[in-house]
């Protein structure tokens, strides 16, 4: 079923308008969202287990009644988003593999960097944030296996585990906890000896995904009773 055409507007309208988030994007989408935007968060962990992020989405679209759109801030997500039914509702979803254009403000500056340097571990906030994992960060995993193992041993663990990778790119976002998670993300990739870059953050996607317009340039827009096909992502990146 061809995506329905819908008017390029603002959060503005008769019905409420939802957004559902990872948790990894709450201080960067609140930076940019009107007043009064509802908001629903997901446990960034979940990412580990795709399957269960797609159960926990759809239960809470089949929760969500009465709303004029309904918005994930997410993107396939490792097949996470694939299958996905908007049953009651238009339901509009970023169209990108992950939150990482997100954070950059778009799909085209994110396959610049991407061809600059492929072997990129991209690091956020969010994404370094102890809190968001509940425990199971890199480095929290890093002192497990030290004390099992030693130093040593930990890096030689760590590394292999991640050779495929050549730096770590930190995006600097207006995030109350920046300092903290750069000088993490450092130590990062420290242990792993991979050189550590910095780039500024750019918020004009973000915006777009609480203020609009969803045009399906950036935006995957589904009718009700309308599945997520994981060919629309794919599709937009070989376009």
């Amino acid at each position: 079923m061809p995506e329905k055409p819908l008017r390029e507007d603002s959060v503005a309208g008769n019905q409420p308008i939802k957004v559902v988030a990872c948790e990894v994007l709450k201080e960067e989408l609140l930076a940019v969202a009107p007043s009064g935007l509802e908001f629903q968060y997901v446990s960034m962990g979940l990412h580990t287990y795709p399957d269960k992020l797609r159960q926990e989405l759809q239960s809470i679209l089949d929760q969500s009644v009465g709303y004029e759109r309904i918005i994930l801030a997410f993107g396939l997500c490792g097949g996470a988003a694939s299958g996905l039914l908007a049953r009651h509702t238009i339901v509009t979803i970023p169209r990108v593999h992950d939150c990482i254009p997100l954070f950059l403000g778009s799909t085209q500056r994110y396959e610049e960097l991407h061809q600059t340097q492929k072997g990129t571990f991209y690091h956020t906030c969010g994404w370094v944030s102890d809190r968001a994992f509940a425990g199971k960060s890199f480095l929290s995993e890093h002192r497990r296996i030290v004390q099992r193992h030693g130093e040593a041993k930990a890096k030689s663990i760590l590394k292999r585990m991640y050779d495929s990778y050549t730096r770590v790119l930190f995006i600097a976002t207006q995030n109350s906890e920046i300092d903290t998670a750069l000088a993490r993300s450092r130590e990062m990739a420290g242990i792993l000896n991979l050189q550590h870059e910095r780039t500024n953050g750019d918020s004009a996607y973000l915006a777009k995904i609480v203020n609009g317009p969803w045009d399906d340039n950036d935006f995957i827009n589904l009718s009700p009773q309308q599945a997520v096909d994981e060919f629309a992502f794919l599709a937009m990146s070989q376009a």
